[in-house]
């Protein structure tokens, strides 16, 4: 395009020498289309220099990928409680694309696309431990373990999801259960990234 531009410079620069005594009625009309044609020149220019624009910030987004872990300065139990209450991954290990929020915990989808979420936690046995992926205001998939003998007790879940833009997907603990937080391990994680644009 730039070349083809530059090409049609030199021409209107070789005829704009020319007197007007060699310019017949013939010459004339090629001046007027070459004008034309240097205009819709630096149309396509625009055009093609936004459409680039346009495949570069769908590239960026189509990167999307977090882990984050509950954040803690010691080894403590988190929960139980009365309600069904949200979980926040303080501790951010990836978020490539910045759609996980670790002030609030939630995911918000910056493309319409099929997205993959997984979770992990681990209790001691003493109590309960429930935890679920909701999208909106939706339980999508959960896990439950009701407390053993055994010392220590993990559970995970994983979920394929078809986002729109703005969707969110966030963890809930469920109410009188717990989950051990720890200050080195990441026993407990969110996780998601994208899969595919749709």
């Amino acid at each position: 395009m730039e070349r083809a531009a530059a090409m049609l410079g030199l021409i209107m620069a070789l005829m704009s020498e020319c007197s007007g005594q060699c310019l017949d009625s013939s010459t004339v009309n090629i001046y007027t289309e070459l004008k034309e044609l240097r205009l819709m020149v630096g149309e396509l220019t625009g055009r093609l220099d936004a459409t680039q624009k346009e495949l570069e910030q769908e590239r960026a987004a189509k990167r999307v990928a977090f882990t984050a872990s509950m954040l803690s300065s010691e080894d403590r139990n988190h929960g139980p409680f009365d309600r069904e209450t949200n979980l926040i991954f303080e501790k951010v290990i990836t978020n490539v694309g910045n759609a996980y929020n670790a002030n609030t915990g939630v995911f918000t989808a910056p493309v319409k696309g099929l997205y993959y979420f997984r979770y992990s936690g681990r209790a001691t046995s003493s109590k309960d431990m429930g935890l679920s992926i909701f999208k909106g205001s939706s339980r999508i998939v959960s896990s439950y373990d009701h407390h053993s003998g055994d010392t220590n007790d993990s559970i995970s879940n994983g979920v394929a999801l078809e986002l729109d833009v703005a969707d969110v997907v966030y963890m809930r603990l469920w109410i009188n259960s717990w989950i051990f937080v720890d200050r080195r391990y990441n026993y407990c994680t969110f996780s998601g990234f994208l899969v595919s644009p749709m």
